[in-house]
């Protein structure tokens, strides 16, 4: 170990003279939440706030003098859209749905006829949704209103149409319902592990057999295991710094959102800074290990980050076997890693119950491919041809 400590000092040493590098990586990471919580947070009370206006667009509102009183009784400001509101709308430049009432609408409703109304919009853009769901409410409200009008109009009871009552009880606490919304988290976690050794684990490898100095490294006094596991603890380290600083700039931009409905949803403090580390750091210091063995490979520092795109391609895409597949936290999913932490990342956002195996699994797989990939990388380091190609 005292010497795997001196390769680790060496390592360490290296990465802080390439200033740059780290301190891009850092402040990127230490950005990165903010930035997205700001822009997630603005993006919902916007919504939020169109959700609530009490406003419509109507053409040709004067054919329909009883919708107009209903919209005037639930308190609903009735606005008239530009002249050419549905080219507007198709490019976009008008981002509304409009209701659009035709001049027999009310003769129509008088003799008892169903009368069309029609609702233009373009529902590919988000800032339309809640317009959208607003005019559709509304339409829907004041049908139902015809409807029991002209069925007590008969001498017939309204229950008759709507034999069964629907209470609504959601049942999602606030930070199950905020968890859908932090989607992002254990995200960026993933990939900070991926950013954070990246680059140093190719420069540690493939960066010294290029520029030659691989050689004489091998020449000094020290095994080749203590060579590895110095090189990989410097790795790691770097890896596990970007981790904790994602999640720490995560933590501190949640207690920072100002709109309080938000605070309530977005629930990501110290306890789930703390569980997260448990998770993201052991799979930060595994995929150090792969990055490394696998960039060995590569003869230079540019094919080693062709190779170590493949690796962060595949974490990545793992995760997304939970969407496109109908299992979910199933106990298989705890030997898979980024699959495991995915998973376990999102039960405690929801605030689910989660038992000590729960990590342990995940640590256990964690460790034993560390130590698969240390031990393949110092084998590696034994060839010649591995030393001494170029």
């Amino acid at each position: 170990m005292r010497m795997a400590r001196l390769v680790f000092a060496k390592e360490l040493t290296d990465a802080i003279r390439d200033r740059r590098t780290l301190i891009t990586i850092v402040v990127s990471a230490l950005l990165m939440g903010p930035l997205t919580m700001v822009l997630l947070a603005n993006f919902l009370a916007s919504m939020e706030e169109k959700s609530t206006m009490r406003q419509v667009y109507v053409d040709g509102i004067e054919h329909a003098p009883a919708f107009a009183n209903f919209l005037a009784r639930n308190d609903v400001r009735v606005l008239t859209p530009p002249g050419e509101y549905e080219k507007e709308i198709r490019s976009g430049t008008f981002q509304e749905a409009v209701i659009v009432i035709d001049a027999e609408f009310a003769d129509k409703l008088a003799h008892g006829e169903m009368a069309t109304v029609r609702l233009l919009f373009d529902d590919s853009r988000s800032d339309a949704q809640p317009s959208i769901r607003r005019a559709e409410a509304l339409l829907q409200g004041y049908g139902r209103e015809l409807t029991l009008l002209r069925v007590a109009a008969r001498g017939i009871t309204p229950q008759l149409l709507s034999p069964v009552s629907i209470e609504r009880r959601n049942t999602a606490t606030p930070k199950q319902q905020g968890a859908s919304l932090l989607f992002l988290i254990p995200m960026f976690a993933l990939l900070g592990a991926i950013v954070g050794s990246m680059s140093a684990a190719i420069d540690t490898t493939a960066g010294e057999r290029e520029r030659g100095s691989l050689e004489p490294l091998l020449t000094n006094p020290v095994t080749l295991p203590s060579l590895v596991v110095g090189k990989w603890l410097a790795v790691a380290l770097q890896a596990c710094v970007v981790v904790l600083a994602t999640l720490t700039s995560f933590a501190i931009a949640a207690a920072l959102i100002p709109n309080q409905r938000l605070a309530t949803l977005f629930q990501f403090g110290p306890s789930e800074v703390a569980r997260f580390a448990l998770l993201v750091l052991p799979f930060a210091a595994m995929i150090a290990s792969v990055l490394m063995l696998i960039a060995t490979f590569g003869r230079t520092y540019k094919e080693a980050q062709t190779y170590a795109g493949y690796v962060a391609l595949i974490v990545n895409f793992v995760p997304l076997i939970t969407v496109f597949t109908t299992v979910r936290y199933a106990t298989w999913q705890l030997f898979v890693p980024a699959l495991a932490q995915q998973m376990m990342l999102a039960r405690v956002l929801r605030g689910d119950a989660v038992s000590p195996i729960d990590f342990l699994v995940p640590l256990a797989i964690a460790a034993l491919v560390t130590t698969s990939c240390l031990i393949g990388l110092t084998r590696l380091l034994s060839h010649e041809r591995i030393v001494f190609g170029r």
